[in-house]
This record gives structure tokens, sequence and C-alpha cells, in this order.
């Protein structure tokens, strides 16, 4: 780790020009943080570029569930909707429930 992490702690710095009013809001962050100039600049572009990042993620997966759901209509336009009634329902909790008891007195 020694050599690697020092040789890419030594990228030179970059530079970017600001308008007053824009150094003057980054100034005001700063002191509000209690960092300097160039930090409060570089945490505020490392958060943006996270928010953006989880933005991304959240989109991603917005997409993944809406076709999901399409594929979930589509299916049910296609098959029609199934429905279950109370009956079935109560049936197969019923079952399970038997089938608990049977195996905890078998165990006991």
């Amino acid at each position: 780790m020694g050599r690697a992490s020092r040789a890419a702690q030594k990228v030179p710095p970059v530079s970017v020009a600001l308008a007053r009013p824009e150094r003057t809001v980054f100034a005001s962050e700063a002191k509000r943080r209690g960092l300097g100039l160039s930090t409060t600049i570089r945490t505020l572009a490392f958060e943006r570029i996270n928010e953006l990042r989880e933005q991304r993620q959240r989109e991603r997966a917005m997409d993944w569930q809406m076709e999901r759901l399409r594929e979930l209509i589509e299916r049910i336009h296609a098959d029609g909707f199934q429905e279950t009634s109370q009956s079935e329902i109560d049936a197969i909790f019923a079952e399970a429930e038997e089938l608990d008891r049977s195996a905890s007195t078998a165990s006991a």
C-alpha cells in the first residue's frame, strides 16, 4: 500500500477559476463548516458526486421495478386475474398449522 498510495496522493491539484459571487458562496460555506476553501470545494464536489450516484441507482431500481410491474400487468391481461376465495386461504393456513403441530408432537 505504501508506494502506490503515496504516488496516488502526489497528483497535481486542480485549479478552478471562480467569479467573485461563486467564491463568496464557497467561502461562506467553508466558514460555516470550519474548513478551508479548497477543502470545502473538494468536499462539496464529492458530496454531489455521491448524490448523483445514489440518484442514478434509485433511477435504475425504479426502472427495474417498473419493468417487473409491466410484465405482471401483461401476464394479468394475458392470463386473467385469478382470485382466491377466503376459504381456500383458510384451508392453506389450516394445513400449515396442522403440519406445524404434527412436527412439534413428533419431536417431543
